[in-house]
């Protein structure tokens, strides 16, 4: 009590320097949110970018003139599909098909419709939720399960004389690949589907007439002893700040990169990845980040600088009050801890305003802006301490022989 009974009363005595100094806490602590708050700033905006750039990624023939029409193995889709670097994926399967209520099929003729196995919405071109009607109790979920429900054309539905809710017996065909590239159209399955929504394609082309969950197309290749063939896979990368360690996995799997000397085929076997914005964007923020650190020791100089500044100027008119409480019997420390305990309630109190100053601005760090307000108390007791030692090397003596 007595270290703090005398400090408030140096303080009231000399209001001026008191204010003085802690107006260069002050900037100093504004000076280190500045600095931080840049470099945090930063560092979010790094962390954050996967999110604001979106990595995607598709599977390809050699030569990179198809995405889609391809064929796609079945292992390698279940790979894909079971790898945590994997988000968002897409699945296709093209078929054809034919409605014909009295379950006969239609041989040698080329079926009418075009069906799609998906697994999500998105694999069906650019149809958006908005644009499906689920009949109640369904949701867009099923689509990624095995069930047997479909989705149908509002033209054809009404062409065909059906409702939502109908059982629809469907006469699947796959495509086969020939050794020469040609393709083949060939009966799959017939099964029973339920319409569980409708399609509003409007007036756009390229929509299939019917989109069947790719589980349940799937389980009519294994029926019908067919190997299973993806048409196409789209996907995001889960992690694009680890995009090498992606890379390295999918070559694992056997993917191979793009080559333009490579013959056209219809395997999709090559990974095509649209990261060029993505790693222009990390690289620049990187080039940021790299710069601010690169200027972490002078700031620290800076920082501790100011301190040990200030610290000299508050301490260097009290060397009398100092030789004073010597000549009356005080010791050396309880002497230095008189000014030390002063300054540091300046420093606190100055520090303390900078930070508030800052805290509409770091609003949602407050717990960092404390850190940088304590890293700026820091650097005045050193500075501080520093002031002292030096002060009190002198003799009482040689303290009030010196002149200012």
């Amino acid at each position: 009590m007595f270290y703090l009974h005398m400090a408030v009363r140096s303080l009231k005595r000399c209001g001026q320097r008191s204010l003085l100094c802690m107006l260069i806490c002050l900037v100093t602590v504004l000076f280190l949110h500045l600095y931080a708050g840049n470099v945090r700033d930063l560092e979010q905006m790094r962390e954050h970018l996967p999110d604001a750039i979106k990595v995607a990624g598709k599977i390809c023939n050699l030569d990179g003139s198809m995405d889609q029409e391809l064929k796609i193995e079945e292992a390698l889709v279940t790979e894909l599909l079971a790898s945590e670097s994997v988000a968002e994926p897409a699945v296709t399967v093209q078929l054809l098909a034919d409605l014909d209520a009295s379950g006969s099929k239609r041989r040698g003729s080329i079926p009418p419709f075009e069906a799609r196995g998906v697994n999500c919405l998105a694999g069906a071109g650019g149809l958006k939720p908005e644009d499906v009607t689920l009949t109640e109790g369904n949701t867009l979920d099923f689509l990624a399960s095995g069930e047997r429900k479909c989705l149908v054309d509002r033209a054809l539905l009404e062409q065909k004389g059906y409702q939502t809710g109908d059982r629809i017996l469907l006469d699947l065909y796959y495509y086969r690949y020939g050794d020469y590239h040609e393709v083949f159209c060939e009966p799959l399955e017939q099964c029973e589907y339920e319409i569980a929504g409708v399609m509003d394609a409007g007036s756009g082309a390229g929509y299939p007439e019917l989109i069947l969950p790719i589980q349940a197309v799937q389980d009519s290749y294994r029926r019908a002893g067919y190997p299973f063939l993806a048409d196409s896979f789209f996907f995001t990368v889960k992690n694009p700040l680890r995009l090498n360690a992606f890379k390295e996995e999918m070559q694992k799997l056997g993917l191979l990169p793009v080559s333009g000397a490579a013959e056209m085929h219809y395997e999709g076997n090559a990974l095509v990845v649209q990261d060029e914005t993505f790693i222009k964007a990390a690289e620049r923020i990187e080039e940021s980040l790299t710069l601010l650190r690169g200027f972490l020791p002078l700031i620290f100089c800076i920082a501790a600088g100011a301190g040990y500044l200030t610290a000299h100027l508050f301490i260097q008119d009290r060397r009398p009050e100092y030789a004073l409480l010597r000549s009356i019997g005080i010791g050396k420390m309880k002497s230095c801890l008189v000014f030390f305990t002063e300054y540091l309630l300046l420093a606190v109190a100055g520090s303390g305003l900078g930070t508030l100053c800052a805290w509409p601005v770091m609003s949602e760090n407050h717990s960092f802006s404390l850190m940088v307000m304590w890293v700026s108390v820091g650097f005045c007791v050193l500075g501080m301490l520093a002031a002292l030692v030096s002060m009190s090397k002198h003799s009482v003596m040689q303290i009030l022989s010196q002149k200012d």
